[in-house]
């Protein structure tokens, strides 16, 4: 009997941990962005996104700069008032990260988008079409993914170009 209850605790113990980590690897944001939306009114990926041509990182939308069209209400949607809700509380909206690389990669937005060239829609797929916000990266972003498109446009293939 006691080797079954042992098991029985381990078994229940390993599924509430994929119940409660396993819904983390699905992040739900706390503004349901529809980007197809703003894209479709010439909102451009770098008025919410504005570092990524200075920086390594892309920067996520800051409640100042939702704040230039949603002082005022103009949907019927509730999270313009969650937006509001951050501004007056002096707060930032607390996005999710989907993208997380380990400490030991370097990757620079601006080495990529700006110098490189690329398309955001490379790693981030056709972001400007969703409806929703994304719950999982567009790509997964391996090591051979990475050395893979290097490869493919002959860019610096080095350990140390990437690895820190």
């Amino acid at each position: 009997m006691k080797p079954f209850l042992i098991g029985l605790a381990i078994g229940t113990a390993i599924f509430l941990f994929f119940i409660n980590f396993g819904s983390s690897f699905r992040p739900e944001q706390p503004i349901s962005f529809n980007h197809k939306k703003h894209h479709e009114q010439g909102v451009e990926c770098a008025t919410c996104h504005s570092y990524f041509k200075e920086q390594t990182f892309s920067g996520m939308p800051k409640a100042a700069v939702c704040m230039e069209c949603h002082k005022d209400s103009i949907t019927k949607h509730p999270d313009e008032e969650k937006i509001r809700q951050f501004q007056k509380n002096g707060e930032e909206i607390p996005w999710k990260r989907l993208y997380q690389q380990p400490d030991h990669v370097f990757f620079s937005h601006r080495r990529h988008v700006v110098l490189a060239g690329m398309e955001c829609k490379s790693c981030h797929g056709d972001i400007g079409q969703s409806e929703k916000p994304p719950t999982k990266p567009w790509v997964k972003m391996t090591m051979k993914w990475c050395m893979d498109c290097h490869t493919k446009t002959k860019a610096n293939n080095d350990c140390l170009a990437c690895h820190v």
